[in-house]
């Protein structure tokens, strides 16, 4: 096999065979519970250590892609929860970024009265 093709293989995670590498596959946007990485997610697998990009990002699409129902019977992914989050925060401060120069409600301060 040629290096290019290892250099494929390893993007497309697989062997040789074209079969898919256990430790690269990701059950992205897989309704997994709280806390249950190690315990119930659909490749189970430890803690470990690589040196390897490829790994990192496959540990990365599998904490990321997660999913989760909740009491109020709305699956969330990771965009769904921080836009959730924020919704409610500009519900509480809707002014909250007021002072910020680059927001599109920006007020420049008012200078003081001389």
């Amino acid at each position: 096999m040629t290096a290019d093709q290892d250099v494929d293989n390893a993007g497309n995670g697989v062997d040789a065979n074209n079969n898919a590498l256990p430790y690269a596959l990701a059950a992205m946007l897989y309704n997994a519970n709280l806390l249950g990485l190690g315990k119930d997610y659909a490749f189970p697998e430890s803690s470990n250590t690589s040196s390897s990009r490829w790994d990192q990002i496959t540990t990365l699409a599998k904490v990321l892609t997660r999913s989760h129902t909740h009491a109020d019977g709305n699956t969330y992914d990771l965009f769904d929860a921080i836009q959730t989050i924020l919704k409610w925060v500009l519900e509480q401060a809707p002014t909250i970024n007021s002072n910020e120069v680059n927001s599109v409600n920006y007020k420049p301060p008012t200078p003081p009265a001389a």
